[in-house]
């Protein structure tokens, strides 16, 4: 059994949350209060209504960004959302990401580098610029 099967709970929300907290947490390991507001307000537009507040699935996202197994759920986030969202979608979300890296007033290479290889991991790198 895999982390996620463990998880049975775990959403598409989820599985953004997790790759925007990586962007904004693992770049400069810091999470600025204005990326975090950013990134609620990013993940409510993609939240179905009637299900998990923000606020809880931000939570169970940063629990498991720390943990052992952060690493092997942000992969396989980036391959689930990429089966699963049609290119206009992933290519939102890039943008999404976008403006998180600039949500708290620097963007920093290491989040640059994040965003590219996303778009060729899914294959969008040639429709973004």
């Amino acid at each position: 059994m895999n982390e996620r099967d463990a998880h049975p709970e775990w959403t598409m929300t989820h599985d953004l949350g997790l790759i925007y907290l990586a962007l904004t947490l693992g770049a400069d390991e810091d999470l600025d209060e204005a990326e975090l507001d950013a990134m609620t307000s990013k993940l409510e537009q993609w939240q179905p209504e009637g299900t998990l507040p923000i606020a809880s699935i931000l939570h169970e996202v940063i629990l498991m960004y720390v943990g052992s197994s952060g690493e092997q759920m942000l992969e396989t986030a980036i391959v689930s959302l990429r089966d699963q969202l049609p290119k206009l979608s992933r290519m939102a979300v890039l943008g999404d990401l976008a403006d998180l890296a600039s949500a708290d007033g620097t963007v920093v290479m290491q989040e640059v580098d994040f965003i590219q290889q996303l778009a060729r991991d899914w294959d969008v790198d040639r429709d973004v610029r």
